[in-house]
């Protein structure tokens, strides 16, 4: 058995997720960028070239009928596998906004499994089913500091005023692309970002919690826990712009 091989048993493979509307896959190169970053950092090959790897998801939504939907792919060997995500997401729910429960596990900062997106996320999908058995939608993970990371499968911000707050990627997080987009956005709209070593404590009296993933673009949060949040002011711009824009939002 190869590296390759041996990697792929405990579930060290790269992968993304890939939002497509209309045809139009959203942010591929930099999902193919974030792939091959995985790759290296696991000391594993990696040689396809974008335009491959683009054909290779533009050929599998030519087979679909969806005017929207995921895509996630991995590579087994160099053979692509790519099979269609369910979206979890819906107009009522964004409505409503998520209600998030505070997972009791810590998560390390320095482990490097949370820097890069593998398959190896036994931790996230476990806390999460156990977060909506006891009725909430999903789990927000602390580290070992008691700093704010992350939710199972989003980054996070808040919002007071005219400041915007979301985790360090120090703490223990995966670098979302979303994240990076929602970030230059609210500089180009005048807003202040702050990436902080944020607690709990921190955030009691923010206005506004969102997440986001490539899935989801930008979704409200009404609570994590007993902490509520009132205000959607920064989401619905967000919902404004063509690259956030999703069938719950528009």
């Amino acid at each position: 058995m190869n590296k390759e091989e041996y990697f792929y048993t405990f579930g060290l493979v790269p992968f993304e997720t890939i939002y497509f509307e209309n045809g139009e896959l959203h942010l591929l190169y930099e999902h193919y960028n974030r792939m091959r970053r995985g790759f290296k950092t696991l000391k594993l090959p990696f040689s396809l070239p974008f335009e491959k790897f683009e054909e290779y998801l533009r050929d599998y939504i030519t087979k679909t009928n969806l005017s929207f939907g995921a895509l996630r792919i991995h590579f087994k060997g160099k053979e692509p596998i790519i099979e269609e995500k369910e979206i979890k997401y819906d107009r009522e729910k964004y409505n409503r906004g998520l209600a998030i429960k505070i997972s009791k596990i810590r998560k390390y900062s320095h482990n490097i499994l949370n820097y890069i997106k593998t398959f190896n996320m036994g931790l996230n999908v476990i806390e999460e089913e156990r977060a909506k058995s006891l009725g909430f939608d999903t789990c927000l993970f602390l580290n070992e500091k008691k700093l704010i990371t992350e939710t199972a499968f989003g980054n996070i911000f808040f919002r007071k005023e005219k400041t915007l707050y979301t985790p360090h990627i120090q703490n223990g997080i995966l670098p979302g692309i979303m994240r990076k987009k929602v970030i230059e956005v609210a500089k180009s709209l005048g807003y202040q970002v702050d990436i902080s070593f944020l607690k709990l404590e921190d955030i009691k009296n923010m206005e506004e919690c969102f997440i986001t993933t490539s899935v989801a673009g930008a979704f409200p949060v009404k609570n994590i826990e007993k902490i509520s949040f009132s205000s959607k002011e920064f989401s619905l711009k967000l919902a404004q712009i063509e690259i956030f824009k999703r069938p719950w939002n528009t």
